[in-house]
């Protein structure tokens, strides 16, 4: 019964706190920093996926050069 009884006041409490902090606009600002965040880390994100795929190529063509290097190299003996 303690543990329903704690349970509630800090719900009752964390409701009052966040209704408080919504009446003078702090929730705005969170959700603005929140969203600026988020923008950010997607850029952030498309950035290290078009890395990626670029490393890829490169590699990929490093291999292809060095297998045509190899290939001649076989057939000039």
């Amino acid at each position: 019964m303690k543990k329903v009884l704690l349970g509630t006041i800090l719900g009752a409490a964390l409701g009052y706190v966040a209704r408080r902090m919504q009446e003078n606009g702090f929730l705005d600002q969170v959700s603005d920093e929140i969203s600026k965040f988020t923008s950010k880390t997607k850029k952030n994100f498309s950035n290290i996926v078009d890395v990626g795929k670029n490393e890829a190529e490169y590699l990929k063509d490093r291999v292809k050069k060095y297998g045509e290097k190899g290939e001649s190299f076989i057939h000039e003996e």
